[in-house]
């Protein structure tokens, strides 16, 4: 028996762990270093082992609304690291690697793709912002202080309602976000 768990012990501490650590991302570096910028909304999610790699990833695939830096087609998937294997129950979540809910909108600013194929946004989840209904109309958020995300890079004022705000702004228009974005970007190509 002490056999047994001693063995499982070892075998537990010499499996590598997957953890990702990521450093803060402002807005600016998220749109130069970004290879594509687009509003996309999610037409299907599907996960299980990429034949490619045979690691568990999810393929996420989008209805590109708005392209804003780099070409896009109008249907664009991408392939992340982590997933499910329906056929063997096995799961594999890499944490800080964001997930997508189909029916729902984002703007996502991707890195490249691999040469296997993989891609995630710019800051894994800092690159992600969900677009949802608010008090101006259609407004996107990351879950970060816009403030933050723009105070180191001057070309990216907020918006005049955003910067009279008491507090941290979580949120701002999406017509201006966007705006703000293919500034920036235009200013750099």
């Amino acid at each position: 028996m002490f056999k047994k768990i001693f063995i499982a012990a070892w075998l537990a501490a010499a499996l590598p762990a997957f953890a990702t650590s990521v450093l803060p991302v402002d807005l600016g570096q998220m749109i130069d270093q970004a290879a594509v910028v687009f509003q996309g909304t999610v037409t299907e999610v599907r996960s299980g082992r990429d034949p490619q790699t045979g690691m568990l990833v999810t393929m996420t695939t989008f209805r590109v609304d708005d392209v804003l830096k780099g070409d896009v087609p109008s249907s664009y998937t991408i392939k992340q690291i982590g997933g499910e294997d329906a056929s063997t129950g096995l799961k594999f979540r890499a944490i800080g690697v964001p997930t997508y809910k189909a029916g729902e909108t984002y703007v996502l600013f991707m890195n490249g793709v691999s040469a296997h194929g993989l891609t995630s946004p710019v800051g894994l989840s800092q690159g992600r912002f969900e677009v949802a209904s608010g008090d101006a109309g259609l407004e996107v958020g990351n879950g970060h202080d816009f403030r933050e995300l723009t105070e180191n890079t001057p070309d990216l004022q907020l918006p005049a309602q955003a910067r009279g705000a008491n507090g941290v702004v979580h949120r701002i228009g999406l017509d201006d976000f966007k705006a703000m974005i293919r500034k920036h970007a235009g200013t750099k190509q």
